[in-house]
This record gives C-alpha cells, structure tokens and sequence, in this order.
C-alpha cells in the first residue's frame, strides 16, 4: 500500500521549536511510540503515532558534522475495516498488529505491506533472534504459539518459521476462552547463566540456561510454556514437546509482562490498574508476590525504559513508577513520581535522552524530564565568561527575540480576556442565577374590576374579546425590576405569558419598561369545578455576539402574595347572569341538575393563626361568621366553613358544590399563615408518610385479584377512600 500524498520536509534550526499535528485538529490519538538509532555520523530518531485512520511517521536525521536536524513527516492510512493494536520494532524490520489480525511492515518509510503468511494473530513478542506470536487457524481451528526469525524485507520473503506449539487443548479447554473475544499477551525471554536461578524460582526448575521460555495469558489465566530437549529419536520430528504450566489466575484481564532479572523483579500489568510484583525471597529463596494498585485507568503507558520504570497518564497527570527490590527488608518498594500535567493522551519513553515525550489533547508535542534526586552540578570555570563568539552572540539574540515575545504575551493575553469577558458578558444575562433569582420577578392578583392606573403605569392587554359574565375577572402580573441596567443589552423585549393552551406575546422597548411600572392584564373566565390557571413568564431579547444573532430567554418567577386571591371572596353574592333575550333552546324544558349536585365536603387543620373571624376579615366577609360557621363566596360559587372539635384539634370543614372554590379557599388560607405560629412536621417526615401509603395502596391493590373484588366491592372501596383521606390529610 503505497502513499498517495502528504511528504512535509523541513530542518529543524532550534531545539525547542514548537512540534505539533496542525493540519488534522480533530486527531485523536490511540499511541505513541518512538526508537533511536546511530551510524554514518547521523543520530536518527522515529516517532509514530497513530488514530483509528491513519498514522504519522516523524523522522528526525541530526548531522554530527552540521548539527542540523531534518524532519521528514508522512502520514499513511490503515487498511480498512479495521485499527492498528500495537507496533513493534524489530532489529531489520517494523510490524504492525491489526484488530483483524493481520501484520503489516514498512517497506519504507512511505509504504506498508501486508505479510501473507501471518493471519490470525492474537499476540506478538520480541524474542532474541526475532519474534513470536500467538494465532488462530481459522482452517484447523488451532490456537498455536509460534516462533519467527527477523530478516531484512520480512514482507517480501517466505515464512520465517522456527517452531510451532499447538497450544488448542481441544479434550479440555483449560484456557477457559473463545479464541476469538479474550485479550491476549506474550512475552518470549532466553534463560541467561547469570539469572538461571531467579528464572528457576518463577517459572519452575525446566528453566534452564539458554533455554526460550514464552509467558503468554489468554481471559487473565497466566501460563508458561517450556520447550523440552530433544533426544535423537525426536530430532527428526517436526513439532517439539513441550510442557505449559498455569502460574496464576486474575479476575480481569492482562495488559502486559514485563520481566527483570537483573533487578529480581517480574511485574504483571493488569487492566483495572493494579501492578502484580512478583519476586524471589533472598531471604525464604521462594517466589513471592505483592499487588501495588495505582488508582487510576490509563489512557497511555510506556514501560521501555531500561531500568523497568512505567510511566502513564490518566488525562490529568504524569505518574512515573519505580519498582525496586529490598534485599534487607525482603519486599518490593514502590516509588511514585507525579507531574500534575494535565491533558496528555498519549506517551512514549526516549532513551537516548531519558525525557518522556508526550502528546496533548490539543495535538502539541511536550519533552518532560523525571528525576527523583535532582542534583546541581557545578561546571568547572562556571564562574568566568564565555568567550563571545558568533555562535553564542546568535544565541544571545535568539534569546532576546524570546524574551520579546514573553513581553508582548500579557498585553496579548489581556486582550483575549478582555474580549471573552465582553462575550460572557453577553451570555450572563441568561445563565446568571442571581440575577434571575433576584434581578426580575413578577406577582399574581385576580381582580373582578381593574383598578385605575396612573400615568406612570404602563398596562399591556391582551388582544382578546371577552363577554360580560358574572364569572369574568382579570389576572394581573405587576413585574418588578431589581437590576435593570442589564435590560440596556437589548433595545426591546418581548415578555411571553402562559398560561394552559394560550400564550400572550408583548414587544415592549426597553426604555418603557425602565421608566414606567409594567402591569400585564389577561381577562379570564371562571368555570365551574376548574381551578384558575397557572402561568409562565418570560423575556426574550436577540443579542448580536460576534456577528451573530442569539436568543436570550430569561425565565422570570410569577409569586403568589396574600392579595392573589382576595379580591375574588366576598361575603355576599356580588354578580349574577340576567338573560333579556330567550332563545329557542331555553323553552325547551330542563331537569334542574343544579339541584341535583351534591356538595363537596372536605376537612383541613385548622391554622392556629387564623380563627373564624380572621378567615371572614381576609375574605371580604367581615361580621359573617355566627355559631363557628362562615358562609362566603367565590365568585359565584358559594362556600361554608364550620369549626369543630376533633381529637384536641381544631379542624375546619370546607363545603361547596364547586371543587375549584374548595381549591382557592386552601391556597387563599396557605397564603396568609405566618409559619413561624404553626407547628408544621418536617417535609422529611411528610415525605416518609406519604411514600408509606403509598407503598399500602399499591399493596393493596397487588393483593387483590378481579374475582375477590367483585364479590366484596364495597369493602373494598371503603378502604381505598380510608387511605386516600389519611393521605389527604397528611398533605394538607
């Protein structure tokens, strides 16, 4: 697969110019890798990061002789239909491992190819002379372990193969595993005389000097599998024997093995972000483990570093970890190192200059060095003056150029507050909850007349036509303006009213609205056993921000105050419907349903702080109450209130032909209490009482089945309206 387009060279003059991706800004990486190398008196550097389309090959060639850095960048698009897992760099050659299991190589630093010969590949580790993988044969359906040299042009040639393990365990499945789902990981190492014990004490006495052991985990199971020798009767077989043995089993899934001899240590990464130490005991001389948690889930990690140290990043920060083992205190310490850098996706560890090269969210390439101990060296002659010479005057004006530049950065960045300021200045006036708390609110009055305004007075009507009717009164909303310097952002509002079906638009200018008071008056029609409606206020504005028009809707709260309702109770019938003109259908003969309506009969609690005579003075109906008894109406609609005596407690009973009056009578009475008089439960205990009849009423209808209920109907209904008054009553 040959590149189409996209070579960028350029030389690189200063050490720390800016490395960044700037022509893809939506890139997402899923790795970074790097690897150095020198010959012919070039220092040469590769870094590859990839996404799910596409990677990014850098290359860095830096002169000895000029001391110039040259930068090739190409990016090449991946095979379809699947992603790239992992890369791995071998001595002559660079595979890459697909989702779909197929491997590809550089023939170049401009072309993949795909190897023929490799399908199916679940896993790859390096080994000494080359690599090894773990594969599926979807013809055989085998699971096989297989060991490859590395030649140069590994593409191109035949099948490398050196040995082959058939690892399918088909009798029993003792991988507990699909094939196909599970995550798989490999590791391939050669015994060395030096740490044949250390290999002996992990991984069982078979590990003998020279010998190539592979450590490979399939769904968290650990195994690994040994090759056996091979007398002269089996030399001419094709398969060597071999012995697996299960080491360990975890409940999630490995990420990866790293073993370290030389330090006594093999370190087992696991998905949930815990680290499994193993080691051997230089004190009992058996193998021991010990589990380090790091608390947080990897987006990258790197652990190529020579010394075993494991660097990641979990978006917020750069943790670096150093594992170490104790001879005297005989455990393992760990040692953790954080740089609080946040925003890094991906990161890879660079050798030559042990500093971990990072990758941003924002596409930016960042160098950063770790050091645990950080000594001060003293240069010999540090004191003295360097010679001033070209090379160090042309640095001295490169620093100058930026220092200049971190000059002008705060008037710069002055500048871009400034204008972000003048835009969320802008966006305030909708999401500024103090300002919609306090800043603009508006109260409710029901009235049968409207009251005479003043000049000062600013009265929007609505465009409706609405006869004359007993049960015709207006809804007026007095809006009430607490900041109104922030109304100067928009020459006009427009103030929307609902309320049920029906909406009301006003477009008043903004000066009128902060030079005169602004009443909202909404002429309504009263209908029997329907309660009045509630409404929704709001200010629309559309503001220019930026050469755009946005909308700004402001929510305003409509408060209810002791005066909502008043105007409609009165202690004699004040409107009635006189019909001049009969018409045809009232001639025909009616049955008289009035007469027929029952009444509703309701009792509430009593407010401590409002006796009889109270209620009749709040209700327009001074010097109606007799006998504990009040009769009032609303409206039209007649309403009685008796007091009595139940259980030491005074309750007031509520009755009327309309429900909406019984309604309007509760909220007129909820108005006018002064809390701090009543004794009132905590919401909380409400709240408990009410769940529990709850839960009895939905109990009581689950236990009961259509048959039981028809024959025992009344009972039934009888202790349904039980539990609906006590939950009534609990409410109000």
């Amino acid at each position: 697969m040959e590149i189409e387009e996209l070579n960028d060279q350029e030389t690189v003059e200063e050490e720390d110019a800016l490395w960044s991706i700037e022509d893809d800004t939506l890139f997402q990486p899923c790795g970074l890798i790097s690897h150095s190398s020198s010959s012919n008196n070039k220092t040469k550097s590769v870094f590859v990061t990839w996404n799910e389309h596409y990677l990014i090959n850098y290359r860095f060639k830096k002169s000895k002789k000029t001391n110039r850095t040259e930068m090739t960048k190409v990016r090449i698009p991946l095979p379809n239909n699947s992603h790239l897992r992992s890369i791995h760099m071998l001595e002559y050659n660079t595979l890459l491992l697909m989702s779909d299991g197929r491997v590809h190589c550089f023939g170049s630093i401009k072309s993949l190819h795909n190897i023929s010969w490799l399908k199916g590949v679940r896993a790859f580790a390096r080994s000494l002379e080359g690599f090894s993988v773990i594969l599926h044969n979807v013809e055989t359906q085998q699971l096989l372990l297989q060991v490859y040299m590395d030649l140069p042009s590994l593409g191109k040639g035949a099948s490398t193969l050196q040995h082959s393990y058939d690892i399918t365990y088909d009798e029993q499945n003792i991988f507990q595993c699909d094939w196909l789902n599970d995550d798989y990981t490999l590791l391939t190492v050669t015994v060395s005389q030096q740490h044949e014990k250390f290999m002996q004490c992990l991984f069982g006495s078979a590990a003998i000097k020279d010998k190539q052991l592979h450590i490979f985990s399939i769904a968290g199971h650990v195994f690994v599998l040994i090759p056996q020798d091979m007398d002269g009767n089996e030399a001419g077989e094709s398969e060597q024997a071999y012995n697996i043995e299960l080491l360990c089993v975890y409940a999630t899934s490995v990420n990866f093995m790293r073993l370290l001899p030389a330090q006594n240590l093999c370190l087992v990464y696991l998905s949930c972000g815990s680290v499994d130490i193993w080691y051997m005991s230089q004190l009992l001389g058996i193998k021991q483990r010990q589990m380090h948690y790091t608390g947080a889930e990897w987006l990258d990690y790197d652990a190529s570093s020579d010394n075993g140290d494991f660097y990641y990043t979990d978006g917020e920060q750069l943790v670096r970890l150093r594992f170490q083992y104790d001879v005297q205190l005989d455990d393992c310490q760990v040692q953790r190192c954080v740089k609080p850098v946040p925003g890094m996706q991906a990161c890879t560890w660079v050798q030559n200059i042990e500093q971990l090269v990072c990758l941003s969210d924002n596409n930016i390439f960042y160098r950063i060095a770790f050091s645990l101990n950080e000594v001060a060296a003293v240069e010999d002659g540090g004191a003295e003056l360097s010679d001033l010479t070209p090379a160090a005057i042309e640095r001295l004006r490169g620093n100058a150029q930026i220092l200049e530049q971190y000059e002008k950065q705060p008037a710069q960045l002055l500048a871009a507050i400034q204008r972000e300021h003048e835009k969320q200045q802008l966006v305030a006036v909708a999401r500024n909850e103090s300002w919609i708390e306090n800043g603009i609110e508006a109260t409710l009055e029901f009235r049968r007349q409207l009251p005479p305004y003043g000049v000062e007075v600013l009265v929007l009507h609505t465009a409706r036509l609405v006869d004359l009717d007993s049960c015709g009164i207006y809804a007026i909303l007095e809006l009430k303006l607490q900041n109104s310097h922030l109304l100067l952002h928009s020459s006009h509002w427009q103030i929307l009213v609902y309320h049920g079906q029906d909406a009301h638009v006003h477009r008043v200018p903004t000066d009128l609205l902060l030079s005169r008071r602004c009443r909202i008056v909404i002429p309504l029609k009263k209908v029997a056993n329907i309660r009045l409606p509630e409404f929704t206020l709001h200010f629309v504005a559309f503001l220019e921000l930026q050469s755009q028009i946005n909308a700004v809707l402001l929510p305003v709260l409509v408060q209810e105050t002791r005066e909502t309702y008043k105007a409609l109770f009165s202690g004699q019938l004040c409107s009635l419907n006189l019909y001049n003109k009969p018409q045809a259908t009232d001639m025909l003969p009616k049955p008289n349903e009035k007469s027929h309506q029952p009444d509703i009969h309701q009792k509430v609690r009593q407010p401590s702080s409002l006796n009889l005579e109270k209620i009749a003075d709040i209700c327009n109906a001074s010097g109606r109450s007799h006998d504990k008894k009040l009769e009032l109406y609303f409206l039209d609609s007649k309403l009685s209130l008796e007091t009595v005596e139940e259980d030491n407690q005074s309750v007031l009973t509520l009755q009327s032909k309309d429900v909406a009056a019984i309604y309007h009578v509760k909220q007129h009475l909820f108005l006018n209490v002064n809390p701090t008089e009543e004794n009132i439960p905590p919401v909380e205990a409400i709240q408990l009482k009410v769940m529990k009849l709850q839960h009895d009423i939905e109990r009581f209808y689950g236990s009961q089945n259509t048959e039981d209920f028809e024959e025992n109907a009344q009972i039934h209904l009888e202790s349904l309206l039980l539990k609906y008054n006590t939950l009534r009553n609990t409410i109000f």
